[in-house]
Formats: C-alpha cells, structure tokens, sequence
C-alpha cells in the first residue's frame, strides 16, 4: 500500500484514548492525545493540521479539552464525515 493510500484506511483503536481523524473534504487532520491529568480532571490534548496527502501535515492549533468533551467531540466529528486515521508518515 502505498503512503497515499495510507492515511484514508481506518486505524485500529489504540489504547489509553489516543486517535487520529481526517476529514478529506476539509483537508484538515486532527490529534486526539491524553494530556497531563490534574487532581480535578482528565485533560485531552487536540491538534489540528491542514493536511494534502502526499505533502507532510501543517500544524494550525492546538487545544486542551476535558476528556468527556473531547469523547463527545470525537464522536461528532465521526458523525459529520471525519474518519480515523492512522498517524501521518513524516
């Protein structure tokens, strides 16, 4: 399979709540991570890129999420046409 190829076949779930999803439409792919948790909460790290394949992703932001926010965004996002997405190779 070539890397172009690559990125539009669905990533197997990894563990610990960490995903990466990728709307072609909006050419956009975005990072879902666990961040540092505090005492009070559990945090998500959530980076999005402008990304054309075969061209490497360009950063664009980055966020921190409460963790049942960014669950509810996820599954948004999927909804609407994002799909998972194994990591970009660099």
């Amino acid at each position: 399979m070539s890397n172009k190829d690559r990125s539009f076949h669905e990533a197997p779930e990894k563990a610990g709540g960490e995903g990466w999803l990728y709307s072609e439409q909006q050419q956009k792919l975005c990072h879902f991570k666990p961040d540092t948790a505090t005492v009070h909460a559990q945090w998500v790290a959530i980076r999005t890129y402008s990304y054309v394949p075969p061209r490497p992703p360009e950063p664009m932001t980055r966020r921190r999420m409460l963790r049942h926010n960014a669950v509810e965004a996820w599954e948004t996002m999927q909804k609407t046409g994002w799909r998972r997405c194994p990591p970009p190779v660099r």
